[in-house]
């Protein structure tokens, strides 16, 4: 038969090599990754991703957001449980980085091309997402849908465990759970004692506290063991082992017939322990309450008895809902039904092939079988022969369910692939000539389900798709060879030829400085390079003369100095290069530079600045008085104090080679004068114009000066008299100078000129706080001396000052005078060193 799905597999390779990135093959349900083996299946980390997957045309499942970029997978259901996980990036050092990923479970029907979703109990927790599905029907073929919240892409690890959920045993002999096979489980929420908790009477146990009971029926004669491992490993495990004859009649059960038991207090004996069981090693066949001597929790093994039924009766006595697993051992088996597929090919890998199935069974009550995807025979229920044909290729699963009358349930699978003969694999290689250091790179197309089983020299195999192997030496030359084989089906061989492996060429050489740090430096560059047959320099920009030299060598001078990065490549007759890289550093001696300076004199507070042109590749070494450093083509040095005057130096360094010292000497720092003055008279007087006031200089340091009286008018002299012609307030300033340009200023005021003379005394004044004439203002000008008392009728003085600024505020030490009539006496000295007196009256009124 020639299948549709071939064409279709081919057609998207196809497509997909047209653009720069493909989806992912398992981007549509109709080529779901089969995962054959879901007994705790789990990927590895990263090993799945749905990277530029595109949307599914199916509707989104149940409980996600919305469709996203899915990717499919499928497993056909050899039991009837199933837990699927998928994680995505669970910390920061995670290789899977879906984040917020999603799944659901389907069922397919290709017949209609629809698909039911099957709902099941989800939990999400850290990045982590799983879905258990019970009640699937063994040997259909199940679809696992996976995408992520808000069209996220990224790779992830998938897990599905398909299995049968754990045996539900009954607390009382009666209700007993059959075992079918020795096969290890574990029995979880074990809690309560049943009905009857004195079934174990007479036995090391007594009395059950929280009970589960098994049978099973010996198969065949031979010894037999177990080992209990409680799931809380501080619980105390107790249990008895019943042999109930041919019967198994759980009416008989005894003392009697309890032909094993363990009731030891392990978790609390010293040493401790908390498994239990039968073991070839122990002699003992009971173990009592408590911790004797000797006990450990295992007593001899049994030797079963074919036929016989036999019964377990497991005792939780800690409590607290736990359960426990149960791994049996020994040559005796039970007698449950088994399941065995035969399988037969007829014209395998061709269009007409097909496949006769056949149940080897026993110990059966009812068969089921399950075909698989594309299968001419959906299922049956008897033992067979079958002849099947598949209108699909890929991987099926056919299933055997085989049921005994006890109850016990067997399933066993069969996976084979159906598939024709590939076609002659392609074949290409990176290259046919290699150079030692090279990595031979082999490729193939893909083809699904397939393996590649590749060969080649110096004892080389791979069943990668695409193998890499280093090129070591001549040794990996030769012919390699291919064939891919899907299922039983294999291609024809194929084969590419190597030719060569040659030695790789050396890049080599070395380098000697010729006068060096002088203006005519050059440099020998010598070649040492093996195994070529071309040669090419590189010496970067900036070469201004080179020279041939004996064996491929090189003369060179440089324009300018400063790090150079010397390239060599030699090439071999086959292509083969090599490449060697050395960096040089050309280091001509730089020129005696000139020293530039902001001012040839300094006082405290300037800064001196020195500087020299800027140049590449150039290192500045100053050095000056004050243990001065620096590493700047500029610098400035803060006058601080006298010591910084003195010879400052520099010099130039070219990676080894260095300039002659350029120097220059900063004189000594000249002292900042000091201005000050006083006059005569002081300003402290009421003056009226005009006025000549003289000025006396009592600076420091000061070689010269400069006056402004602040009336328009300056002077020169040291100590001069200035005449004041007009009224106002005037500010005087004093600039000293030294002889290199330094310079002090002082300013002193205010100076308050009225336009007349005056002597005016007011006969009255009203102190009341109304901001009129509330103190008695004397109006005398010109007076050098002045000072004033006022006296009441009776006498006493209460006022004085020889401030002419200070007025009288009617007010004796704070307290307000009364109204009346107070006399004065103003005394001075004029400008004309004149002494004068001045009396009379004046009304304080309120």
């Amino acid at each position: 038969m020639r299948y549709s799905l071939i064409l279709f597999l081919l057609v998207i390779l196809n497509l997909s090599a047209f653009g720069k990135f493909a989806p992912p093959i398992n981007d549509e349900l109709i080529n779901a990754i089969n995962i054959t083996n879901t007994s705790a299946y789990c990927s590895g980390d990263a090993e799945f991703n749905n990277l530029e997957a595109t949307p599914s045309n199916y509707n989104k499942a149940l409980n996600w957001p919305a469709v996203g970029k899915d990717v499919w997978y499928k497993f056909t259901a050899s039991k009837f449980d199933v837990n699927i996980s998928v994680s995505g990036k669970i910390d920061a050092n995670s290789t899977n980085t879906l984040i917020g990923p999603l799944v659901a479970l389907y069922s397919y029907d290709p017949a209609s091309n629809s698909i039911a979703e099957q709902p099941g109990t989800q939990a999400t927790s850290n990045n982590v997402i799983s879905l258990y599905k019970g009640a699937l029907t063994v040997g259909q073929v199940y679809y696992v849908r996976v995408s992520a919240a808000n069209d996220v892409t990224g790779t992830f690890k998938l897990c599905i465990d398909n299995y049968f959920p754990p045996i539900q045993p009954g607390q009382d002999c009666g209700t007993f759970s059959v075992l079918c096979t020795k096969e290890t489980f574990t029995q979880l929420n074990v809690t309560g004692s049943g009905a009857n908790n004195h079934e174990s009477a007479g036995t090391c146990l007594g009395t059950e506290s929280n009970s589960a009971w098994y049978m099973f029926k010996a198969s065949a004669p031979g010894d037999f063991t177990f080992v209990i491992t409680p799931t809380v490993t501080t619980n105390d495990i107790d249990w008895v082992f019943y042999d109930l004859g041919l019967n198994g009649d759980c009416s008989k059960i005894n003392a009697a017939n309890a032909i094993r038991c363990a009731s030891g207090s392990g978790v609390t004996c010293s040493p401790s322990y908390y498994k239990t069981g039968l073991s070839m090693t122990e002699t003992d066949l009971t173990e009592a309450l408590g911790c004797p001597a000797g006990q450990n929790g295992f007593v001899k093994y049994v030797e079963l008895q074919q036929d016989h039924v036999y019964a377990i009766l497991i005792d939780n006595f800690s409590g607290g809902n736990n359960g426990f697993t149960i791994e049996f051992g020994g040559t005796a088996d039970f007698a449950g039904p088994t399941a065995e597929i035969d399988v037969k090919k007829l014209n395998p890998c061709t269009d007409s092939q097909a496949y006769t199935f056949e149940s080897k069974a026993t110990n059966f009550a009812s068969l089921k079988w399950s075909f698989g995807e594309g299968a001419s025979l959906a299922s049956a229920t008897t033992a067979g022969p079958f002849t099947v044909t598949y209108n699909t290729p890929g991987e099926k699963i056919v299933v055997l369910e085989a049921k005994g009358t006890n109850g016990c349930n067997v399933v066993t699978t069969q996976t084979f692939i159906v598939a024709n003969t590939p076609e002659k694999p392609a074949i290409t290689a990176s290259k046919v000539n290699l150079c030692q250091g090279d990595v031979l790179k082999l490729s193939t197309p893909f083809l699904n389900l397939a393996t590649y089983h590749w060969s080649g020299p110096n004892d080389f195999i791979s069943t990668n798709q695409n193998p890499e192997i280093p090129a070591i030496g001549p040794e990996i030359a030769g012919t390699y060879k291919l064939y891919v084989q899907v299922g039983d089906c294999v291609s024809e061989v194929n084969s590419v030829d190597i030719l060569s492996v040659d030695l790789k060429p050396e890049a080599m050489f070395s380098i000697e400085v010729n006068n060096r740090c002088e203006t005519n430096q050059s440099f020998s560059f010598i070649n040492t390079s093996k195994n070529y047959t071309k040669l090419t320099w590189d010496f970067g920009i900036g070469v201004k003369s080179q020279v041939a030299i004996n064996n491929d060598g090189k003369i060179l001078t440089f324009t300018n100095p400063g790090p150079k990065t010397i390239t060599l490549t030699v090439e071999s007759n086959n292509g083969c290069t090599s490449t060697f890289i050395k960096d040089i550093l050309v280091e001509l001696k730089p020129e005696k530079p000139e020293i530039s300076i902001n001012q040839a004199s300094f006082c405290l507070t300037d800064i001196i600045k020195l500087s020299i042109p800027a140049q590449e590749g150039i290192t500045y070494a100053w050095s000056g008085p004050n243990n001065y450093s620096s590493t700047t083509n500029a610098i400035e040095i803060p006058v601080t104090d006298f010591n910084v005057a003195g010879e400052y130096r520099v010099v130039l360094t070219s990676g080894t080679c260095s300039a002659e010292p350029a120097t220059i000497v900063v004189p000594a720092i000249a002292r900042i004068p000091v201005a000050k003055f006083y006059t005569e008279p002081t300003f402290n007087i009421k003056f009226s114009a005009p006025v000549p006031i003289t000025f006396t200089n009592t600076s420091l340091y000061g070689d010269f000066y400069e006056w402004n009286f602040g009336d328009g008018f300056t002077s020169t002299e040291q100590s001069p008299t200035h005449i004041y012609q007009t009224d106002g307030l005037f500010r005087i300033r004093l600039t000293a100078f030294s002889k290199n340009g330094c310079s002090n200023s002082i300013t002193q005021g205010d100076l308050i000129i009225k336009k007349n003379a005056s002597t005016f005394v007011p006969n009255a004044f009203s102190p009341n706080g109304d901001g009129i004439n509330d103190e008695l203002l004397v109006g005398v000008t010109n007076l050098k001396k002045y000072s004033i008392q006022i006296f009441n009728r009776l006498g006493s003085r209460v006022f004085f000052t020889d401030n002419i600024f200070e007025n009288w505020n009617g007010t004796f030490k704070g307290n307000d005078l009364p109204v009346g009539v107070y006399y004065y006496i103003i005394l001075g000295t004029n400008l004309s060193n004149n002494n004068v007196k001045y009396s009379g009256s004046v009304t304080l009124l309120r």
